[in-house]
Order: structure tokens, then C-alpha cells, then sequence
């Protein structure tokens, strides 16, 4: 699993480091603890990005991210349904 440090992750994107904390708190973010520093996997960081981009540009609180979050999982696992129903469908035509 590929990682990067999150003090690395903060000078890169111009952060605080206490934003990626604040998205490990409201556990929209999983970090990674390894010998005393903290890292973030490398799949996450589009997900971070976006969070980062609606928080600083939209001004979008932690709160609201985490339910715009929980909302965009939704729509893709519905997303997820519907290609299985037309699969389906398309089975039966």
C-alpha cells in the first residue's frame, strides 16, 4: 500500500495539517499511523482533494462535507444498481 506522509500531503496542497484531522475526525478520511507519523493512502487523495476544494472554495463545513460525502457514496452504489438492472434486463430482451 502506497502512502504519503501527511506533513508532506500539507506543504504540497499549502493546508493545515489540522484539516486532514479535522477529516479523520468526521471519518471521511482513514489515516495511517506508521512509526509515530501520520499517513494518508495513496487512493484517498482524490477524495481529499474534492473535500479540500468544497471546504476552501464553497466554504462547506465539516459537517457539510460529511454529509455530501455520505450522499456521493449513495448515488454511486446507485449507480452500481442500475448498471446491474440493465445488465439484467438486457439479459432477458
Amino acid at each position: 500500500m502506497k502512502t504519503i506522509a501527511v506533513s508532506q500531503f500539507c506543504v504540497y496542497h499549502n493546508v493545515p495539517q489540522s484539516f486532514i484531522d479535522s477529516l479523520s475526525n468526521f471519518e471521511l478520511i482513514d489515516l495511517i499511523e506508521i512509526e509515530t507519523t501520520k499517513h494518508i493512502n495513496i487512493k484517498e487523495i482524490d477524495k481529499i482533494e474534492k473535500l479540500m476544494r468544497l471546504h476552501y472554495d464553497l466554504n462547506v463545513n465539516f459537517e457539510g462535507l460529511d454529509i455530501i460525502n455520505n450522499m456521493i457514496l449513495e448515488i454511486n452504489a446507485l449507480q452500481s444498481e442500475i448498471i446491474q438492472l440493465k445488465n439484467k434486463l438486457e439479459l432477458y430482451q
